[in-house]
């Protein structure tokens, strides 16, 4: 699968935030902190990884390997302050919160982004 195709990446992070959106209404069975907890940790990933794609992938073009790898190393380096800045800000700003859920919502939407990579390969071969 080429993830350079912008309506790809918009797909992806989409079912990011719907997967985040799951997480949330499964976890409701567990209590209203822990589905707003695993929400918020899922929109979290799925925030960052937008960010990541809009910052690596808008303008993407066929250009010099090296300047392809830094961007792409700077956007995940931007990511990552970023990510670290909304768990600041979620667990000053949420009370009462459940870490464990936080925790494991941003656990499940960053694994479901190999999955997702998956089912699109899957339909571009049949």
């Amino acid at each position: 699968m080429q993830l350079t195709g912008n309506s790809q990446i918009r797909v992806i992070v989409e079912l990011q935030a719907g997967a985040a959106i799951a997480i949330g209404l499964v976890l409701l069975v567990l209590g209203k902190t822990a589905a707003c907890s695993g929400l918020t940790g899922g929109l979290i990933a799925a925030l960052a990884n937008g960010f990541f794609a809009l910052r690596s992938f808008v303008h993407y073009r066929a250009q010099d390997p090296g300047k392809i790898a830094s961007r792409m190393l700077g956007a995940e380096i931007q990511k990552l302050v970023l990510t670290g800045l909304m768990f600041t800000m979620a667990i000053v700003a949420i009370s009462p919160l459940s870490i464990g859920a936080l925790l494991g919502g941003y656990l499940c939407v960053q694994v479901a982004v190999p999955l997702i990579v998956l089912v699109f390969q899957d339909r571009q071969k049949s």
